[in-house]
């Protein structure tokens, strides 16, 4: 049996819910397994899942640093994965938060919604060689804008579409493309 088996599938169970830092994944999955794993083994199932958008870079924990105040190299321990938000529920959930009057939760939230977004424009390859990440972002904000300008019926649907769109349900990959179409319609 490879050394990694069921690597991806207990990394995928420890970010369920919540984010650690590549250090923090390595213990415990060393405690959980009760066997050494290697620093090769976890990069091995970090970068498939990363290839695969399961997973993706949420933040730098700078603790790993321990309070050094000049900082030269970047060391990977602090790197922070957090899981890809795919299902319809979830993607849900985080565009209502983008309302919420925490702007912390907001930022989160648009952060996540964006990666979503850039993850299905490269899915579709739709306009993504002569559109770069800033104005993908800037699509984005505009079909958020759109959105929320709208009636409270017609918000409720718009917001229902988006959800599906940059999920990974059946049929999301064309609403997705419906909808950048309507968008782009409407300027």
């Amino acid at each position: 049996m490879p050394k990694n088996y069921n690597m991806k599938e207990t990394i995928l169970e420890l970010l369920n819910g919540r984010e650690l830092s590549k250090k923090e994944l390595l213990e415990e999955i060393r405690r959980e397994s009760e066997r050494s794993t290697s620093d090769k083994t976890l990069n091995e199932s970090l970068m498939t899942l990363l290839r695969e958008k399961r997973i993706y870079i949420t933040n730098y924990d700078f603790s790993i640093y321990n309070d050094v105040k000049r900082i030269q190299s970047i060391k990977p321990e602090g790197i922070v994965f957090g899981l890809m938000k795919t299902d319809f529920v979830e993607i849900e959930t985080l565009i209502k938060l983008l309302e919420s009057n925490d702007v912390d939760e907001v930022k989160l939230a648009s952060s996540k919604l964006k990666m979503n977004f850039r993850n299905k424009m490269d899915e579709l390859n739709f306009r993504v060689s002569s559109i770069k990440n800033e104005d993908l972002d800037a699509l984005f904000n505009r079909i958020i804008f759109y959105i929320y300008s709208q009636s409270e019926d017609q918000k409720r649907i718009l917001i229902n579409k988006l959800a599906w769109s940059l999920s990974n349900e059946n049929g999301s990959l064309d609403l997705f493309e419906d909808l950048l179409n309507f968008i782009d319609h409407q300027s």
